[in-house]
């Protein structure tokens, strides 16, 4: 009874809060992708070059640095990156007092489209910045060796021989070939924005879906949290099958 109920849209009515749970989810489930996507965005911008660069020059100077430097950062907790940015850029007494302690900032319909995009985007500096640094890393050591293992090709090497140029090389012939793995880190990243980020969420006072379901837990408030994960299942089965999908897209060698 429940599952057809939820098939349909009725998830319903959460213990706590009194309301339809599918409200409470959505209201929720809006701020976590509109954070979770900003952040899965900036990094793949960042990592993606750093990724491609490091594997066009292995065992070179930009590699050896590069490498250092994203897994120093990615060692460092987002709880205590978190506390840091709150300490040294929401306040005049220890920093600069650019960015608001948290929320998601107040709009109005007076405000105009531009206005009410920046109270937004002023108040997800911070959050989207904590929740981007980590994948960095991972991302970009991923992009890297299958950037080495694409340059080792007989076909790479043939291009090369005919005279290509080496930009032509590395970003028509050798990118194209290590995008499969690198689409499926993206499907499974936004996959994990239906859970989102806790901490992040937490500590920035944000009202995405992480914080709601966590809440939820400690009110022992049911229907929102057997929503919320059979919601996260569904998305992630979703998210596979169009990787899946695009795998065929990618490389002519797949066939669905």
């Amino acid at each position: 009874h429940w599952m057809s109920n939820f098939i349909q849209g009725n998830f319903g009515i959460s213990y706590y809060y009194k309301q339809p749970v599918s409200q409470k989810i959505w209201e929720a489930f809006r701020w976590t992708i509109w954070l979770n996507g900003a952040a899965i965005l900036l990094a793949y911008l960042i990592a993606l070059p750093i990724g491609v660069w490091a594997g066009a020059g292995a065992g070179g100077r930009f590699d050896r640095f590069s490498t250092t430097a994203l897994f120093m950062l990615y060692s460092l907790p987002s709880f205590w990156i978190a506390t840091l940015l709150l300490i040294f850029f929401t306040n005049g007494i220890y920093g600069m007092d650019w960015f608001p302690a948290g929320g998601v900032g107040r709009v109005s319909d007076a405000m105009s489209w531009g206005e009410r995009l920046w109270v937004r985007l002023h108040h997800f500096v911070l959050p989207v910045l904590c929740m981007t640094y980590g994948a960095l890393a991972f991302i970009s050591r991923q992009m890297r060796g299958g950037m080495v293992d694409a340059l080792r090709q007989d076909y790479i090497r043939t291009a090369r021989a005919k005279g290509v140029k080496e930009r032509t090389v590395l970003f028509k012939h050798t990118l194209r070939a290590v995008l499969a793995p690198i689409v499926t880190m993206a499907g499974l990243d936004f996959a994990g924005l239906v859970g989102g980020a806790i901490i992040t969420e937490t500590i920035f006072n944000l009202p995405g879906l992480a914080r709601l379901t966590l809440r939820s837990v400690y009110e022992f408030d049911l229907p929102v949290v057997l929503a919320t994960t059979i919601l996260a299942a569904v998305v992630v089965i979703v998210m596979n099958l169009l990787v899946d999908m695009l795998y065929a897209v990618l490389d002519p060698r797949v066939r669905i």
